[in-house]
């Protein structure tokens, strides 16, 4: 059946309608006349491209010869300024029909490299020992092209072709990261040695965390999105700040001399730990850690003003907006890297009388289906 493909939705699906049914198309590009062929039914179907009839204004080829197959690209098919448009009207559709909050302003839209930006990978060894990735909606590896990945940065690319030049893989995976000095370090190398700790320096600070643990992998926006988060605090020397799911301390050491005082709340062992080593190791005293779940650790504060949340991809529950509420803070500021589940949270705050003020998109991950979000939230 030809169709054309009207947008893109949630997840990196192209949209089309046949009748009185929705087809997502994934590979897609809006603008795109493609011949498709799709599971018939009722509401929502799923499609695939049989051929382009005609190509949109905004489609390109894709620079990886493995884009389709590999899980890791969703957009590497389009111009990236129009990348940026759409992650933008994806978050206005997710608040409009989740939220149900019309937003017209977005305050910022930050892009990104396009390529050489993500400074952590996790991969995957095939039972035949080749290095790649995970097909989409899929365990089957995807070996990676000679070159590597365009989306890593050169210094993991340089280190994986040496390594793939003179090792052999067990079945399994590894992981390597890079700092902003070109350090590499690596977990699950067969031959090599494990690194115990790996390294980040974001605006002066400097922070060791596990080589598994969370970190952004953005080096060239993570500045910016601390500033935005920064400046939707509007901290001054009196606050006293909760900084939830607060990891290896990233956004605490960045507020913290501006404040009172401020505490984290991480319930991973290993986070809260280098989160207090980074605090000594940058000379920072007014922060305190709290190793615990989130609405337990937030049920035993008291006096807090403002709140940052930084959950991950799922959100957060119901329990711990209600224990975010409780504390009446004058400002919420809500870090996001899923519109959808952010912006069902954003309808539960709004029920408990905290509202969308500013909202802004860092694209943190470019040519994926992914982006973040950060929002000022406040009583009106």
């Amino acid at each position: 059946m030809i169709v054309e493909i009207e947008k893109i939705v949630h997840g990196g699906y192209g949209l089309t309608h046949s009748g009185n049914s929705v087809i997502l198309v994934p590979l897609s590009v809006p603008g795109d006349i493609v011949d498709i062929e799709f599971a018939e039914g009722e509401g929502v179907s799923f499609g695939w491209i049989k051929s382009i009839i005609k190509p949109s204004i905004y489609r390109k080829d894709p620079c990886c010869p493995v884009f389709g197959l590999c899980g890791g690209c969703d957009f590497d098919n389009m111009e990236y300024p129009y990348e940026l448009t759409i992650k933008e009207e994806i978050l206005r559709e997710d608040l409009s029909r989740i939220a149900k909050m019309k937003v017209t302003d977005i305050d910022r839209v930050i892009g990104s490299s396009e390529y050489g930006y993500r400074n952590h990978a996790r991969f995957k060894v095939s039972v035949e020992g080749e290095v790649g990735f995970f097909m989409k909606k899929s365990h089957e590896v995807v070996p990676l092209p000679d070159e590597g990945c365009r989306l890593l940065h050169r210094d993991i690319n340089e280190f994986l072709k040496k390594i793939r030049r003179t090792g052999e893989f067990r079945a399994g995976g590894f992981r390597i990261r890079t700092d902003t000095k070109g350090n590499i370090f690596q977990k699950g190398v067969q031959g090599l040695k494990d690194n115990t700790f790996c390294y980040q320096y974001v605006n002066k600070l400097k922070y060791r965390l596990k080589i598994d643990d969370f970190f952004q992998v953005n080096n060239s926006v993570t500045a910016q999105w601390l500033n935005i988060i920064e400046s939707y605090l509007n901290l001054e020397s009196n606050d006293i700040v909760v900084d939830l799911f607060s990891g290896s301390g990233l956004i605490i050491l960045t507020i913290a001399k501006k404040v009172k005082s401020v505490t984290g709340i991480e319930i991973n062992r290993n986070a809260v730990n280098n989160a207090r080593y980074n605090a000594g190791w940058n000379n920072v005293s007014n922060v305190s850690f709290i190793r615990a779940n989130a609405a337990k650790g937030l049920n035993l504060l008291a006096g807090v003003n403002k709140i940052v949340v930084d959950p991950p991809r799922s959100g957060l529950t119901e329990n711990i907006i209600g224990a975010v509420v409780t504390l009446t803070p004058s400002v919420i500021v809500y870090a996001s890297c899923d519109t959808a589940t952010f912006s069902r949270d954003l309808k539960r705050f709004s029920e408990m009388g905290y509202h969308l003020k500013e909202v802004s998109l860092i694209d943190m991950f470019p040519r994926t289906k992914h982006s973040e979000v950060v929002a000022r939230i406040a009583r009106n």
